[in-house]
């Protein structure tokens, strides 16, 4: 893919490939929707973009911030 080719995604138009912490989030919704338990109708695009990594409070995230996912052989670990 070209870094100018420019796809839609619900309606969305990003170009490339994005950087989402969102992957690694516990909250993100394992569908190819971008949509999570903080942003249940889409996640911005600057926090899909991976311009911001939902680390701090952002407008409308339901005070639900980025968890990273404990994969099962590292939460038996612990």
């Amino acid at each position: 893919m070209s870094d100018n080719h420019v796809e839609m995604l619900d309606g969305w138009q990003f170009h490339g490939v994005f950087k989402a912490v969102c992957v690694r989030c516990k909250h993100k919704h394992r569908t190819v929707r971008p949509v999570c338990d903080a942003f249940p109708t889409g996640i911005p695009k600057e926090i899909w973009m991976g311009e911001n990594d939902h680390g701090a409070p952002y407008p409308g995230d339901r005070g639900i911030r980025f968890e990273p996912v404990i994969e099962p052989a590292k939460a038996e670990a612990l």
